[in-house]
């Protein structure tokens, strides 16, 4: 609250500036040239969309962006574009009525047609004051100030140029009330200057990234105008997208049937190269092929490591057998080289002829007939199964030896296997890049024939330029609200400021803040009369007794900066005060350096109302000799550096027991109510800052009414 009390006395000077602010506005709205702004959308046509397919030539070029937004955007702000859609408008001749406040272009709506013919360049951009009565005269100059006279309807010669005038007869027939006679100006623009003050106010924006729609604005300070020039160009626009793709479309297609040409004759011999190359080397599938030889070699080695594995067990046991031949009774071959029922049965017999050989010896001896029948039968079996390991062993190297040569026979096969795959896949890929670029430029032609014989355009104008009713700038709203906030924000910047410059120490907290000199007494705003005053400063009166300012022989002077700090309504009140509660006390008050200014006697209060001090020295002395010094302060008055002056002062003249008495604490009024109380001061003929008690009517025994 103490941080908005400034405000809250600023209010006037606040509506003030927002007046004036809003009153700057509206002047500025009243003589500003309104800009209207129209605008048209166009959607553009999608990469895949209708007959016309628009990637017909992108396809081919690795390098091109996906996003075609901004490319368009700076085709439609294009010289090229806007110098068509220029031609179909007329803009190249701006005509103007001169008034009194302002000039405004005509546009369509003049009621004179003019045409200019320049032979002088420099006269472009420059103006033609013309003059039409009303009996139709016409009074031209030029921008060198040749005069030239006529009628409407003549063609007047100047020396750089040829100006045509003639009545508008479709307007004025429609509108018969609109006036001829009146004051003109034509300006012939250079197409170059046209195109860059188009420009400037020209927006191509599009509406989202990921959405292919452009918005195309245009402002000017004729509505029709906007409206024309945004929808004349989005209807060139369109036009020259068409032109442009069927152009592109007839030279694709021409260059792509000579391509074909070419490609069929390169995709034919690769055929033949194929065909040619397989009946040479005698290749069906290499694939498959060579997935049967690797199985077969594989089964191949197999067998030959199955051979090879018995083959290495035959002659351990021929070794075997050949080392123990005059053994042969103590030997035991292994079963696992023999497992044929031939073998088995041989071995069978020889341990049978085993058995039967030792149970001859049980009976006979070696040298027996008997025994030796036994031996020669044992020595035969043996010989012939020696023999058969031998037979078996030789069997199998030959074996051997066959499937060696099987498997490098099959294995023969692939040798120059990759050098064929090579060359084949060299052809191959020779013949599937020509067949591709073939079936792509064969797809390519289809849709350039269907793009030919289909005329339409896939951008679509989805909005047109409609003309506008209410100015896009300046917004009347906009600007005088922001005015307004302004003027507000000025004024209250300037109201702080100025609490800042005319501080005054509003409350006890402030004065407190700025100076170390004692608070002794705090008055608020007393408005309830006489009686109220009286009650407060009976109740003042005590405090200060409580805190020894009232005993007998004291001299209380009461002190102020100027007049209007409350110093006189201070002094009689607390006189008043002081007289109802009984005690002995002698009131004066000093008027000039004339006046008495004795001291107290020891049985009484001597209360005195100095001279304010920027009136007089002649107070410092009267505060020198005092024996309590009440120093009144205003809270809406007293600046709040001269605080620190009286603490100054203080010190400098060594002023005894000073203490300050805060005069309308915490009081701030708003303005209708300072407004308010000067009115009243005015009637009542008075010009005191500071409502003054009137003195009591009671006896005033005991007082010094010198003053």
């Amino acid at each position: 609250m103490r941080a908005l009390r400034p405000l809250w006395r600023g209010l006037p000077l606040v509506a003030l500036t927002t007046g004036l602010s809003l009153t700057a506005a509206w002047q500025y709205l009243r003589y500003a040239t309104p800009l209207y702004e129209s605008t048209s959308k166009i959607k553009l046509a999608d990469v895949n969309e209708g007959p016309i397919n628009t990637t017909l030539i992108k396809n081919l070029d690795a390098f091109s962006g996906d996003n075609r937004t901004s490319a368009e955007v700076e085709l439609v702000r294009s010289p090229l574009l806007l110098g068509r859609a220029l031609d179909r408008l007329p803009f190249d001749l701006s005509t103007y009525r001169v008034g009194k406040v302002r000039t405004s272009e005509l546009y369509r709506a003049s009621p004179v047609l003019a045409t200019v013919q320049l032979r002088n360049p420099k006269w472009a951009e420059e103006t033609f004051d013309m003059h039409v009565d009303a009996a139709g005269g016409v009074r031209l100059k030029a921008p060198s100030g040749e005069l030239a006279e006529g009628r409407l309807g003549q063609t007047l010669h100047l020396t750089g140029a040829d100006v045509h005038l003639e009545r508008n007869d479709s307007l004025l027939t429609r509108r018969p009330d609109l006036s001829v006679a009146d004051h003109y100006q034509l300006v012939q623009h250079d197409r170059s200057q046209l195109i860059d003050a188009v420009v400037s106010r020209l927006d191509v924006t599009s509406t989202d990234r990921n959405v292919p729609v452009l918005r195309i604005s245009y402002q000017s300070t004729v509505p029709q105008k906007a409206a024309d020039l945004v929808n004349a160009l989005s209807e060139v626009y369109l036009q020259d997208y068409l032109a442009t793709k069927y152009r592109v479309v007839n030279s694709a297609a021409e260059s792509i049937g000579e391509q074909l040409k070419t490609v069929r004759r390169t995709l034919a011999h690769s055929e033949d190269t194929v065909e040619r190359y397989r009946d040479r080397k005698r290749i069906v599938n290499i694939k498959q092929e060579t997935d049967t030889d690797l199985h077969k070699v594989a089964e191949l080695k197999i067998q030959r490591a199955n051979l090879q594995m018995s083959l290495a067990a035959a002659n351990d046991l021929y070794r075997y057998m050949s080392a123990g031949k005059r053994s042969a009774l103590d030997l035991a071959p292994n079963f696992e080289a023999f497992n044929d029922m031939l073998s088995t049965d041989i071995v069978k017999k020889i341990k049978d002829l085993q058995a039967e050989r030792h149970d001859l010896l049980l009976r006979f001896t070696p040298e027996d007939d008997k025994v030796k029948s036994v031996d020669m039968k044992l020595a035969d079996l043996n010989g012939y199964l020696l023999e058969s390991i031998r037979n078996t062993r030789n069997n199998l190297i030959v074996k051997s030896h066959e499937l060696d040569r099987a498997i490098g026979q099959a294995e023969g096969v692939f040798v120059g296997l990759p050098t064929r795959e090579k060359n084949l896949s060299i052809l191959q890929r020779d013949f599937q890049l020509n067949e591709k670029l073939y079936t792509f430029l064969r797809e390519k032609e289809t849709e350039a024939e269907i793009a030919k014989a289909s005329p339409t355009s896939y951008h679509r104008i989805i909005a047109q330029g409609v003309v506008p009713v209410e100015p896009a700038t300046p917004r009347r709203t906009f600007v005088l609200i922001l005015s307004g906030f302004l003027g507000a924000l000025a004024g209250v910047a300037l109201v702080y400021l100025l609490s800042v410059v005319r501080s005054t120490p509003g409350d006890a907290h402030d004065v407190q803040k700025e100076t170390r000199t004692p608070l002794a007494a705090i008055i608020p705003h007393l408005e309830g009369g006489l009686s109220g005053q009286l009650a407060f400063f009976t109740q003042l009166a005590t405090k200060l007794a409580l805190k020894g300012m009232l005993n007998p022989g004291t001299k209380l002077v009461v002190s102020a900066f100027t007049e209007r700090e409350g110093q006189r309504f201070f002094f009689e009140n607390l006189r008043a005060a002081l007289v109802a509660q009984g005690l002995k006390l002698r009131a004066l008050s000093i008027q000039d350096a004339q006046s008495p200014n004795p001291a107290a006697q020891p049985d009484e209060i001597l209360l005195v109302q100095n001279l304010p001090l920027d009136q007089d020295s002649l107070a410092l002395a009267v505060m020198r000799g005092a024996a309590v010094n009440l120093f009144v302060i205003d809270g809406l008055r007293t600046p709040t550096p001269r605080l620190a002056e009286l603490e100054l002062l203080t010190q400098e003249f060594n002023l005894p027991d000073v203490q300050l008495c805060l005069n309308h604490a915490g009081y701030s009024p708003g303005p209708l109510r300072l407004l308010a109380q000067r009115l009243r001061r005015r009637f009542a003929g008075s010009r005191a800052a500071q409502p003054v008690a009137t003195p009591l009517a009671m006896p005033l025994a005991g007082l010094d009414l010198q003053a």
